[in-house]
């Protein structure tokens, strides 16, 4: 023991790790030749200065030492020095015969390979993460064996538009009522072009917090804002990088960010949140809005310069009101896919096709989209029949194509908004009950209600002087 006690110094310089050993107030007694090498400070600097000094001379950015005496527990923390090194610490406390601890020791590693592999690891793993937002939305353009669906004159001369400008890397600005498939059409554009095998990431300019925006699009640096991750993170902009970034809804993005925005599609270059430093790149960009962003230039709510530069090209979708031809084939296209997603066998009958015909769809296609999920949801029968389609929820119906023959609204009664619609589902219950026979669960399941509510409804109406049954 002796022995070793005599050439300890030796002993404890041929350990691989460093070694720093201090006293109770963290004063440093000891550090070996590993660890002057790891950390570039020389052994006269160290012994006799407290770890706490140190710190605040900014040399390191933490330390094990106080931690390990006051709990007398071991204490692992990775330490950043001044020369921009990574150290790992692992400090254990020596106690004396009464079991107080009266020194620490802490084993030093040099981790700072193993901390970049982390940090590429975890700049990846971002880029996937914002990767996720890439829009998932089905090709609502062709059908399974290879058919266009979209068959109208209209929209065959607006596809045609559309495979022009896909081969181009010009901005592009969609415009289009809601529902109409802006964000499908961006989609396609970004399929159609030399970009498709890159990231496609849509961007929800209203649904992002205006707070939380910024940093979204642009990404950030370490240190950038308090709560920020410490190792920064990739923008949606730069995880687009090599492919196409989709702005929908560009209208509802904040002044300040608009000017970020256009200074990208100038330049080609990001600048972080807390950096200076720009960063080039390489991506196409696609913006939609259902707003009218003329008007919001006159208000002030939308940059000029930004509307020019994204007005070079503009794609504006017709709604489908205004193409009937492609009701129909969107609505078997939407109701096979959906049985098929539902495991259900179901034909549509053409006796519903007057019904869809007829309706104006305000919502467009996600109108469309919607009913046809409904109903392969909720249709009851083996047929699809216009008999299935409810008055309520907006749809022409020949259920109630009897109870309306007669002229429906009479304004000279002084009746308001709710008597009239009262009126309507009233011949609405009526006539599905009379089919049904007053079979009010066969009447339900046809209107795609439970019963309770046929007769929560039934004693609504007749309160209000409505005779249902």
């Amino acid at each position: 023991m002796d022995a070793i006690l005599q050439h300890i110094e030796q002993v404890l310089d041929a350990f691989r790790d460093g070694i720093w050993i201090s006293d109770e107030q963290s004063v440093c007694l000891y550090v070996n030749s590993k660890y002057e090498e790891l950390s570039g400070l020389s052994r006269e600097a160290m012994i006799g200065q407290k770890a706490t000094s140190i710190l605040a001379q900014g040399v390191f950015d933490v330390i094990v030492n106080p931690e390990v005496i006051s709990s007398g527990r071991s204490v692992s923390k990775t330490q950043k020095l001044s020369n921009g090194k990574y150290l790992s610490l692992d400090g254990y406390p020596i106690f004396d015969e009464s079991g107080k601890c009266i020194m620490s020791i802490t084993f030093v590693r040099d981790v700072s390979l193993l901390r970049a592999m982390e940090d590429k690891l975890s700049h990846q793993r971002d880029v996937l993460d914002r990767l996720i937002r890439i829009n998932n939305n089905s090709d609502i353009l062709t059908a399974e064996d290879g058919s266009n669906i979209l068959i109208s004159p209209t929209m065959r001369t607006f596809l045609a538009k559309v495979r022009r400008m896909a081969r181009t890397d010009i901005s592009i600005l969609i415009l289009g009522e809601t529902g109409a498939g802006k964000d499908v059409m961006a989609q396609r554009i970004h399929s159609l072009s030399d970009r498709n095998e890159k990231p496609f990431i849509k961007v929800d300019c209203g649904s992002i917090s205006p707070n939380l925006i910024e940093s979204e699009l642009f990404g950030y640096v370490s240190g950038a804002f308090s709560g920020a991750d410490k190792r920064g993170r990739v923008g949606l902009i730069e995880a687009a990088s090599g492919g196409t970034i989709f702005f929908d809804e560009v209208g509802e993005l904040p002044l300040q960010l608009q000017t970020r925005l256009l200074r990208f599609l100038q330049e080609g270059v990001v600048v972080p949140v807390g950096s200076n430093t720009p960063k080039k790149v390489d991506v196409r960009v696609i913006a939609a809005t259902n707003k009218d962003l003329k008007k919001a230039v006159e208000t002030g709510e939308f940059r000029s310069d930004l509307y020019y530069r994204l007005k070079i090209a503009v794609l504006n979708i017709p709604p489908l009101r205004s193409r009937r031809e492609d009701i129909i084939p969107l609505a078997k296209f939407f109701f096979q896919h959906f049985c098929r997603r539902y495991n259900r066998s179901i034909e549509m009958a053409e006796d519903v096709y007057p019904v869809l015909m007829e309706y104006d769809w305000p919502g467009n296609i996600r109108e469309l989209k919607n009913l046809m999920q409904e109903m392969a949801i909720t249709c009851p029968d083996k047929e699809l029949n216009a008999a299935h389609f409810s008055l309520t929820k907006g749809y022409i119906s020949d259920v109630v194509s009897a109870e309306t023959s007669a002229p429906e609204f009479d304004f000279d009664k002084g009746r308001d908004y709710h008597d009239i619609m009262r009126e309507l589902e009233s011949r609405m219950l009526k006539a599905a009950i009379k089919k049904h026979a007053g079979n009010m669960a066969a009447a339900a399941r046809m209107l795609g209600m439970d019963r309770s509510t046929i007769f929560r409804k039934i004693k609504d109406l007749e309160k209000h002087g409505m005779k249902v049954r």
